[in-house]
């Protein structure tokens, strides 16, 4: 086991190894506030398990199964746990799949009755045409039930299905969200299935809690009620931390489990811990301390100031502004821009164009941002849209191992995405015509991505699918196939479907998209990758930094599901809002604020906050009644030539 698992207990820690200590084991939740040490929590709790119960699971061949949010979490876990062959640590999609794979049968008729009820869907949207249903509309709803009618012949003749990229039904393909249902349906349906996981898993831990979606919560759930066996469930999580909307958020308790709270901060100075505690204060009201630092040394004082300035003036120029006021204030002269000054400072956005345009992906900032649907905005901040997806996932990961002469590397990416290195069409084509295929378009894709040529982003996803073989979600396929509007796709994604003009929306943003210069993926990627000073608010959870700015411009970001005005109380809230509200559901201001806390525990030691708005006075006012910022920490600075 790694340091971490001989660090000094927290309260929280002892309450943990209680639960794994009593007989049967009990259930339990850690909520976990940011800088807490949660992973910490969560190694010590798989290494108490291990010490308790690891020679019985060795004896009936069981083992600790961890669940955990990205594969990069996976791999530090792993590290962590020195790969004990007791532990089982992977993503959910990863865990469901490895044991439902070998349920085939069961899939192929999931997988049938999934396509009768996206047909039945459509057939339904058909009887309910109105007056105002526009002619292509009409056209893509035959296209789709043909292409499903056509699947589901093709599906009959499937002997196995593999999982991967995206669904393609028709190659016996699964999908990231096609899998997640099926493992869902099985735990669900078939008590069996329940049974065989709790007899290998006899203890389940899930880290990032808050970010897994509720039916998976539920199917969990389900396997520890299984009355046959006895599992143990263990979820670390922070309600308070759910950036994305499909995460369930707070964990309801079964009767019996036990609650733990982990109150201490080990990260952030006292100033930036109390700005913390004062906006988490109107969310769960979970209050941290300073945690004790195996240093003994005491945490440092730092600063957490607000910057208010006109949305009218020089928005750059007022960054540079802060920095030189904050360089001045800390005597701390990284502050201001310099070599490497990503690891100087770090400036948290929402994405936004400034940053988009000062980076060199304007033309995708505005593709799948400006009059996007609301999927793409959110897909679009951590790289998990689905058009974005098999560009970070695919075409820029083989440019940059092509570029580099890994050539190892470009194999496993081939050898993953590419049908061409499949066993049926290598059984009929010659390996080496494959090879120079796959290696002629590997060299396309490394010279548009790097500007040496003027491809697309569209033409690259073309040639992946076309000459590569890639097989792509398929939600993208229909807009590879055919240069007019796509068969449409939309009730399966959505099964209230979709409007009209929604889809519209959909098509004209996937055709800027594909219009886009394929050299601007670079510049996105290193954006969300760390290699530029900015970084988006929704993917730094989990990261530190000495020097944090974080940027707050609701005109700039245009993001409809986060408003920093609504929640100082600077504008007022919508009908919407207030509908949200009152019917206990997700409003724009508990989103906004759980992002808000995020960005701000990101501070190690300083922190900026620049808020651009109409009027600063009112906003100094309202940001003041809220008792977020002490109020000498709350600076309007005067406008300066060069900010006008």
């Amino acid at each position: 086991m790694s340091i971490r698992s001989a660090k000094p207990d927290t309260q929280a820690d002892i309450e943990v190894r209680s639960c794994l200590t009593a007989d049967p084991p009990r259930s339990f939740m850690m909520t976990a506030g940011a800088g807490s040490g949660k992973t910490t929590s969560l190694i010590k709790g798989i290494a108490s398990s291990i010490k308790i119960h690891g020679e019985k699971l060795k004896n009936q061949r069981q083992k600790i199964a961890c669940i955990t949010y990205t594969e990069v979490a996976a791999k530090e876990i792993w590290a962590d746990v020195d790969n004990n062959p007791l532990v089982h640590i992977s993503t959910i999609h990863s865990f469901l799949w490895t044991l439902a794979r070998p349920f085939q049968s069961d899939i192929k008729a999931w997988v049938k009755e999934r396509i009768t009820e996206i047909e039945t869907e459509i057939q339904n949207k058909q009887k309910n045409y109105g007056p105002r249903t526009k002619e292509q509309t009409k056209i893509n709803d035959d296209k789709y039930l043909e292409h499903l009618h056509k699947q589901s012949i093709d599906v009959t003749y499937i002997k196995s299905f593999r999982y991967g990229t995206g669904s393609d039904y028709g190659r016996g393909v699964l999908g990231h969200d096609d899998v997640l249902k099926i493992g869902c349906y099985l735990i669900m349906n078939r008590r069996l299935f329940r049974i065989l996981i709790a007899r290998q898993f006899p203890i389940i831990f899930v880290d990032e809690s808050q970010d897994t979606a509720p039916n998976i919560v539920e199917a969990l759930k389900a396997i520890e009620q299984q009355p046959e066996t006895r599992v143990c469930l263990g979820f670390f999580g922070d309600p308070m931390q759910k950036i994305y909307a499909n995460g369930i958020g707070s964990i309801t308790a079964i009767d019996k489990w036990t609650a733990i709270s982990k109150h201490e901060n080990f990260r952030c100075s006292t100033k930036v811990l109390r700005l913390a505690n004062a906006i988490r204060r109107d969310g769960d009201g979970l209050k941290q301390i300073a945690g004790k630092r195996q240093s003994f040394s005491e945490p440092p004082e730092g600063s957490a100031h607000l910057f208010i300035f006109s949305s009218r003036i020089n928005k750059e120029a007022c960054l540079v502004q802060t920095r030189k006021w904050m360089a001045e204030q800390t005597n701390d002269e990284l502050w201001l821009s310099g070599e490497n000054d990503q690891e100087r400072v770090k400036i948290l956005v929402i994405v936004h164009q400034m940053a988009a345009k000062r980076l060199g992906f304007g033309e995708l900032y505005s593709a799948l941002n400006s009059e996007a649907p609301t999927a793409f905005k959110d897909g679009f901040l951590d790289g998990t849209a689905w058009p974005i997806s098999p560009c970070l996932n695919f075409l820029i990961p083989l440019s940059i191992a092509h570029r580099k002469g890994r050539q190892f590397e470009v194999m496993r990416l081939l050898r993953k995405h590419s049908s061409l290195l499949g066993r049926d069409n290598l059984e009929t084509s010659k390996v080496a015509d494959v090879l120079t295929t796959l290696g002629q378009l590997a060299s396309t894709i490394t010279q548009a991505i790097n500007g040496e040529s003027n491809e697309t982003v569209g033409d690259l996803l073309r040639m992946a699918y076309y000459k590569g073989g890639v097989l792509f979600d398929n939600k993208l396929r229909p807009y590879l196939i055919s240069e007019s509007a796509p068969i449409s796709h939309c009730s399966q994604n959505n099964p209230d479907t979709q409007q009209d003009d929604d889809i519209e929306k959909e098509a004209a943003s996937m055709k800027a998209f594909l219009e886009c210069p394929a050299k601007q993926l670079l510049s996105y990627y290193d954006y969300i990758s760390e290699h530029s000073p900015f970084r988006t608010q929704q993917g730094i959870k989990g990261t530190e930094f000495e020097r944090v700015l974080v940027l707050l411009d609701d005109d700039d970001g245009r993001h409809s599901q986060f408003s920093y005005e609504k929640y100082f109380g600077i504008k007022d809230l919508s009908k919407t809002d207030l509908n949200n509200q009152n019917s206990g559901k997700e409003t724009t201001t508990e989103r906004t604020r759980r992002l808000f806390y995020v960005s701000c525990t990101r501070a190690l030691r300083d922190l900026a906050v620049v808020f651009f708005t109409n009027d600063a006075e009112l906003a100094r006012e309202k940001i003041l009644e809220l008792d977020l910022f002490e109020e000498e920490a709350i600076h309007i600075l005067p406008a300066t030539p060069e900010l006008i």
